[in-house]
């Protein structure tokens, strides 16, 4: 688990730490994540140019990433995030870091998926 975890950017030892140790719970909040909307929120409301509501989803992916420690996803959701901050927003920058987003995500859910 723990090397399959990283090549997808989790600091396994450091995620671990917030965990208390416990890889089993760790696993089942991994797991739980296939289940989480808000990825499919994001993109749909990319798709759309709602980039308000794109804001939102893409705070939300950013927090859940990052408490679950998933770095290849966070090292696109946190630009990603700014960048819908506020106006006037870039749409080329935006569509550019959905884009990785996208591949981090699908990277780590692939990952997730094999455990």
């Amino acid at each position: 688990m723990r090397d399959k975890l990283m090549t997808v950017g989790v600091d396994y030892d450091e995620v671990l730490k917030r965990f208390m140790g416990k890889e089993d719970f760790y696993q089942r909040m991994l797991k739980k994540f296939l289940d989480d909307k808000n990825y499919e929120g994001l993109k749909q409301a990319v798709d759309d140019k709602n980039w308000k509501e794109a804001f939102t989803y893409a705070h939300t992916v950013k927090g859940l990433c990052g408490n679950l420690g998933l770095g290849g996803i966070m090292d696109y959701a946190g630009p990603l995030t700014e960048e819908l901050r506020s106006e006037p927003y870039d749409e080329e920058s935006i569509l550019n870091y959905m884009k990785h987003v996208t591949k981090a995500y699908d990277k780590t859910v692939e990952a997730i998926r094999s455990l």
